[in-house]
C-alpha cells in the first residue's frame, strides 16, 4: 500500500468537496489532485526520476501540500527543510540528501541565491510566487504540464521521505521513512489520535507542516475533510479563525496554545467547535495545561514521538485529561500517555534489560512507525537499536496502568556530586512560580561538584523577582541535589521552529561565556 491509493480514493469519493484553502484560494479534491498530477508530470518532464530526492524550503502553503502529495504519488523521495533554519544547515541537508530539485517560496529567493553554487546535486529550482533566470515559476510549470496519473506507483518498502533531526548532538541526521511507515502513521491518527474526523471537519494547519502538523494532512484527506492553511502562526489571527471559521481540529506546540489563550475572548469556549486540539513537541506546564482545558474544553490530546518513530507512539487521550481533573490527579497530566494500538513501548536499562513498572530507564519502542534507518549512517542506526527495540534517548518510567512519564533527554542529564539530575523535573517545579514565564535548566561546570544546576529564565511581564528570591524559593521545594545554585534572567529563550526551547543552544552559550571569564 502507498499514499497514492489514499489520494485516489479520496478524489473518487469527495471530488467536489473543498480539500484545502488559504486566505485567498480554495481547491476541491478534484482540482487539488489535478494540480498534484501536473506537478509530478512536470518534474518527470524536467528529467527527474522516481527514487530521486526533491526538497522544499517554504512556510505553510497550498503548494507545500501539493509538493508532499506529488512526491508520494510519483515516487520521489521528499525532504522538507525548516524555513527558519540557517543557510549552513540547508546547504548541508540538501547536499547530504543528494536533492535533485528544490522548491522554495519567493521570500527565500535571496537566501537560495546565495547558497545555490554550493549545492552539489540540485539541477532544478522552482520558485513559488516568483521567478528568476535560474528558477522556474511554480504556476507556469503547472500550466505547461499535463494532468496525468503516474504510470508506476511506489511500493510500501520504498523510501517516502527524509526528515532531518535538530542536530542536538552534531550535524543533523537524515531519518528515512518508508511508504509503509506513513500508512502506519495515517492509520494511527484515524484509530488512536482523532477517530472523529468526518467530511464536514475543518482542520487548521498553523504550526509548520514541515514538522508534526504535516501528519494531519493525509488522515483528513482520507475522510474528505477540509484543511485551512495559515502561512505562519499568529495568535491573534488564529484566535479569529478558530472562532469564526468553525475549526474542528488543530495541532500546536504548548507555547503556541499558551499564546493563543492570551488572545481568546472570555467565555469564547461556547463559540468554539473543536473536538480535537493536539499538542506535543515540548513539555506543557501543568497549571497552564489546566488553563488550556478550561479555555478549549475536554478536547486536548498529547502526542509523544520523534522522527525516528513518528509522529507519536504514545497518546494522552482527551479522556485521560478529563480523568486527571476529575480525580485531582495532576500527576497524570505529566504523562505523555499510553502506547498506540500498533506500537510497543517499554523501559530499558543500559545493558538492554527491560525494567519493571515504576523503574527509571530509557524509553524504547517498536512498531510500524519505526524508521528504516539513518541516511548514510549505519553506525548511528545500530547505536540506537537493541534487538527489535529502538532507543529514544529519553529517560522515563511506565506506571502499572501503562502511562509513560518522560523524565528528560538522556543527553541533558546533569551529574552533580555523583547524582543524576534531570532538568525537566526541576522545570516542572519552577513553572509553579507565578513570577516565571519560561525556564530552562542546564548544568554548568563546577570544580567541586562536577556540575551545578543553573536556571536561565524569562520573568513574567512587570515581574521584578530577583535571582536570590528564586534560589530561596526553590530551596524550599527541591531536594538538595536538584536545588538551583545560580540564575540569570533574559528577555527571551531561543526556540525551534515548533516552539521548543533549545536547551543545547542555551547551554553552549552560557558555557562559552563562562570559559571566556
Amino acid at each position: 500500500m502507498s499514499i497514492t491509493l489514499l489520494l485516489d480514493n479520496a478524489t473518487r469519493k469527495f471530488a467536489d468537496r473543498i480539500a484545502l484553502e488559504d486566505d485567498t484560494r480554495s481547491f476541491s479534491y478534484k482540482d487539488f489532485i489535478n494540480r498534484v498530477d501536473k506537478f509530478g508530470q512536470a518534474l518527470l518532464a524536467c528529467g527527474l526520476m522516481p527514487g530521486e530526492t526533491i526538497a522544499c524550503l517554504t512556510n505553510n502553503s497550498i503548494e507545500l501540500v501539493e509538493f508532499d502529495a506529488a512526491a508520494a504519488r510519483f515516487g520521489f523521495i521528499r525532504t522538507m527543510l525548516n524555513a527558519r533554519g540557517s543557510r549552513e544547515d540547508h546547504e548541508y541537508c540538501l547536499n547530504f540528501a543528494s536533492a535533485k530539485a528544490l522548491m522554495f517560496e519567493e521570500k527565500m529567493l535571496e537566501h537560495v541565491s546565495i547558497m545555490r553554487d554550493q549545492l552539489e546535486h540540485v539541477k532544478l529550482f522552482i520558485c513559488v510566487g516568483g521567478k528568476t533566470a535560474w528558477a522556474l515559476n511554480y504556476e507556469e510549470l503547472l500550466d505547461r504540464a499535463k494532468s496525468k496519473s503516474p504510470n508506476k506507483v511506489p511500493v510500501s518498502s520504498d523510501v517516502h521521505s527524509i526528515y532531518f533531526t535538530s542536530g542536538t548532538t552534531g550535524r543533523p541526521k537524515g531519518v528515512m521513512l518508508t511508504h509503509s511507515n506513513w500508512v502506519h502513521i495515517i492509520s494511527t491518527h484515524l484509530m488512536d489520535v482523532n477517530p472523529r474526523i468526518a467530511p464536514d471537519d475543518v482542520s487548521l494547519l498553523c504550526a509548520p507542516i514541515t514538522h508534526a502538523t504535516g501528519s494531519l494532512v493525509m488522515p483528513h484527506f482520507a475522510r474528505g475533510a477540509r484543511l485551512k492553511i495559515l502561512h505562519q502562526f499568529n495568535p491573534e489571527r488564529v484566535a479569529e479563525i478558530c472562532i469564526n471559521r468553525n475549526i474542528t481540529s488543530s495541532f500546536m506546540a504548548p507555547t503556541m496554545i499558551q499564546l493563543l489563550m492570551q488572545h481568546m475572548k472570555k467565555n469564547s469556549r461556547e463559540n468554539l467547535n473543536f473536538h480535537s486540539m493536539l499538542y506535543g513537541g515540548a513539555s506543557f506546564p501543568v497549571d497552564r495545561l489546566e488553563e488550556a482545558l478550561e479555555t478549549f474544553g475536554p478536547v486536548l490530546g498529547q502526542l509523544y514521538g520523534q522522527w525516528e518513530a513518528p509522529v507519536g507512539f504514545t497518546v494522552l487521550q482527551p479522556q485521560d485529561h478529563i480523568d486527571a481533573l476529575k480525580s485531582d490527579n495532576s500527576r497524570l497530566l505529566h504523562s505523555c500517555g499510553r502506547a498506540i494500538t500498533f506500537a510497543d513501548v517499554d523501559i530499558m536499562n543500559d545493558e538492554g534489560d527491560l525494567l519493571l513498572p515504576g523503574q527509571t530507564g530509557e524509553i524504547v519502542t517498536k512498531g510500524g512507525n519505526v524508521m528504516l534507518g539513518y541516511l548514510n549512517n549505519e553506525e548511528a542506526t545500530t547505536e540506537i537499536r537493541e534487538g527489535s527495540w529502538q532507543r529514544t534517548g529519553d529517560i522515563g518510567e511506565i506506571d502499572s496502568d501503562g502511562f509513560v512519564y518522560i523524565t528528560d533527554r538522556k543527553k541533558d542529564m546533569i551529574v552533580t556530586g555523583g547524582n543524576n539530575v534531570y532538568p525537566r523535573q526541576i522545570e516542572e517545579v519552577i513553572y509553579e512560580n507565578k513570577e516565571i514565564e519560561e525556564a530552562c535548566i542546564i548544568g554548568i561546570p563546577d570544580k567541586l561538584w562536577g556540575e551545578t544546576v543553573h536556571l536561565v529564565a524569562v520573568r513574567k511581564p512587570d515581574s521584578i523577582v530577583t535571582e536570590d528570591a528564586i534560589i530561596d524559593w526553590s530551596r524550599e521545594r527541591l531536594p538538595t541535589d536538584r536545588r538551583i545554585r545560580s540564575v540569570e534572567f533574559v528577555g527571551s529563550l531561543p526556540k525551534s521552529n515548533y516552539g521548543k526551547i533549545l536547551r543545547k543552544e542555551i547551554r553552549d552559550s552560557v558555557r562559552s561565556r563562562m570559559s571566556k571569564n
